[in-house]
């Protein structure tokens, strides 16, 4: 059952759904994954060079605190807090991110069936005082994190496919299945 309204709100087309209910991608949704990939790829690389220059300032600090100051426990203190604790654990994190941005994702499609339903969660930050809400569409044993305009679209209950990438939020295509009423 083709849905218009599906096809809008997933920005898919009839070409797309009939080359993803026989398992493909199509030679659209294969360009825009690999662009949406290697613009992921291209900004983990540029974070990743900053968390690795924040963490060469620490070891900067670390040495010019170790040369500026007589103190030895100040200089232990601060050279092993910012020349050894600060670089290695933001420029980790900038090497775990530049490493991953040179590998290219593999794509597969999966698909999933079952009755809809759209939950809206809560969760509380202590530190912040502050309450976030976000949205998940349960679909046959899969959870998608999801705007909230989605329950316009997809009705609960209602039995729907649903094609993604494995591995992703990124629903590439759905349909219909049938009502619950």
């Amino acid at each position: 059952m083709i849905d218009q309204q599906l096809m809008n709100y997933f920005k898919f087309d009839q070409d797309d759904l009939y080359a993803n209910q026989n398992g493909r991608f199509t030679d659209k949704q294969k360009a825009r994954l690999i662009q949406e990939d290697k613009s992921d790829r291209t900004s983990s690389r540029i974070w990743g060079i900053v968390l690795i220059l924040i963490g060469a300032i620490g070891l900067a600090a670390a040495i010019a605190g170790w040369i500026g100051d007589s103190d030895w426990g100040f200089r232990l203190g601060f050279g092993f807090g910012f020349g050894c604790v600060w670089p290695l654990v933001w420029g980790g994190i900038g090497y775990s991110l530049t490493k991953d941005s040179f590998s290219k994702h593999q794509f597969k499609l999966a698909r999933v069936e079952g009755r809809a339903n759209i939950v809206r969660r809560e969760s509380y930050s202590s530190e912040h005082h502050t309450t976030s809400v976000y949205h998940e569409l349960h679909i046959g044993g899969q959870e998608f994190s999801v705007e909230e305009d989605l329950a316009d679209v997809i009705m609960q209950g209602d039995e729907y496919a649903l094609y993604y990438v494995d591995g992703t939020n990124k629903i590439l295509s759905a349909e219909l299945i049938s009502s619950a009423k």
